[in-house]
């Protein structure tokens, strides 16, 4: 089932992904398994395996010898497991929510797969970070686990299915695991419980990890949510808890998320702000997803592309332009889009939105077809942790080049140039708006393919607007 790693090409230099943000090596060892893990700034515990992710694998450790002593026939006492049969399956399928780098799917996957009579592992890793995505499935290759093993999605906690699913006619999850952290929210991590418990199959479990401060609160979700907790364990900053299938009548028709243009409106547990915002004249009403003033409002890099925008009087130009296909990358949950949304008013435009942040793509999404402006059809989202890596993707999803691409990220990779110019439509805009630093470096990396049209610099941020020649 686990492939050797002799098999398998390590070669970074063909995914710029994963050589752009990694920052450092680690190795891990688990259940007499050698792992290793490349990690990012970027991303979740960065300096190495956190504790809590520890903490919940020892946990699972625990459990599985216990079973596995159980099988053999040998009737343990104490307060781990105590009352669980002894369940060997030759699939297992199992969901890492939330995975960040993949820790816990991939050592979950090979755990399994050493069990007796272990056939294979299924498992899907799933975040709302594209970037964790990519990061999964390369450290999920560099640990000899095939795409059958494991496969990666950028979307929201608990969505998809595994194979043979109850829509299928089949079972629900072997296993979910979970370290989620405590700023997804309470309402996000209510919802969690009552799904996940809904969406094993009769012998399932949820092994899920949470820092002290939140374990009085999981606990009475799992009560309030007819889950069995048959254990739990308390580390020095973390509690695991493993619980079993909802009771038949606490939710009898339960469902994964579907990520598609209903969302978020369809669930109304991940919007946590309600605003109405002003930018330049134009005002507009968004829903949110962080709950946090300085993330859902417009950021300053949003605000100085903004100004630059008005000042050039882009609008007029993108309304002479016949079906004009518009690109937003990376711009948080939509308020640069919905934004020229509103300039524009009417027209028959093609709007494509990427970006590392599959949820704030599904809102942005969501609130430009509640606009009813400047739109024609629902906008396209696309995972994408950078705009060169994801260039082909972007592009097909508006089958051709873009006359305005509004370019908002952290940091600007490199390679940043060289899918903006693949994106673009003869004569196309691009406005590039980021920190006043890393806009110096990204302005000096201009090729002479594009002029610069205008600068504005606002509190620490610099927006730049740019036309192909």
């Amino acid at each position: 089932m686990i492939e050797s790693q002799e098999n398998l090409s390590l070669d970074d230099s063909n995914d710029r992904r994963i050589g752009a943000f990694r920052n450092r090596e680690v190795s891990f060892q688990y259940r007499a398994r050698a792992y290793e893990f490349s990690l990012s700034l970027e991303l979740f515990s960065s300096a190495g395996i956190d504790t809590g992710s520890r903490l919940l694998l020892k946990f699972f450790s625990d459990f599985l010898d216990r079973r596995g002593r159980l099988a053999a026939g040998q009737h343990l006492a104490g307060r781990h497991f105590a009352d669980l049969p002894a369940v060997d399956r030759p699939i297992y399928s199992v969901l890492d929510s939330g995975c960040g780098v993949g820790v816990l799917g991939i050592c979950a996957a090979g755990a399994l797969s050493d069990l007796p009579g272990a056939v294979s592992v299924h498992v899907r890793a799933q975040d709302r970070d594209e970037l964790a995505r990519a990061f999964t499935e390369h450290n999920a290759r560099r640990n000899g686990l095939s795409a059958e093993n494991l496969r990666a999605y950028a979307e929201p906690l608990l969505a998809g299915t595994p194979p043979g699913s109850a829509s299928a006619g089949g079972d629900g999850w072997d296993f979910i695991l979970a370290n989620i952290p405590a700023k997804a929210g309470k309402p996000v991590l209510k919802d969690f419980i009552r799904r996940s418990a809904a969406l094993l199959n009769k012998d399932g479990l949820v092994f899920l990890v949470a820092v002290h401060t939140l374990a009085e609160f999981f606990r009475s979700c799992i009560a309030a949510a007819g889950a069995p907790l048959i254990a739990e364990e308390t580390g020095s900053g973390h509690t695991v808890f493993a619980y079993r299938p909802t009771k038949p009548a606490a939710d009898p028709t339960p469902v994964s998320i579907v990520f598609d243009e209903t969302f978020p409106r369809a669930y109304p547990f991940y919007i946590r702000n309600q605003s109405r915002y002003e930018m330049e004249g134009i005002s507009y009403r968004m829903d949110t997803v962080h709950g946090a003033p300085d993330f859902d409002s417009p950021s300053g890099a949003i605000q100085a592309a903004v100004k630059l925008a008005a000042k050039l009087d882009l609008v007029s130009k993108l309304r002479g332009t016949e079906a004009a296909a518009l690109h937003i990358h990376d711009s948080g949950q939509g308020h640069f889009a919905l934004w020229l949304a509103h300039c524009l008013g009417g027209g028959n435009f093609r709007w494509v939105l990427s970006g590392r942040n599959a949820l704030a793509l599904a809102n942005a999404r969501s609130a430009l077809m509640q606009a009813k402006a400047a739109i024609s059809g629902a906008p396209a989202i696309i995972p994408a942790a950078d705009i060169f890596s994801d260039r082909a993707r972007i592009a097909a999803a508006a089958g051709g080049g873009f006359e305005l691409t509004g370019f908002f990220p952290e940091k600007a990779a490199d390679a940043a140039w060289e899918g903006l110019t693949h994106l673009a439509a003869p004569g196309g805009f691009i406005i590039a708006s980021m920190a006043s630093a890393e806009a110096e470096r990204f302005d000096r990396k201009k090729p002479p393919r594009w002029r610069r049209l205008g600068d504005i610099k606002r509190k620490g941020f610099r927006a730049l607007a740019y036309q192909a020649r």
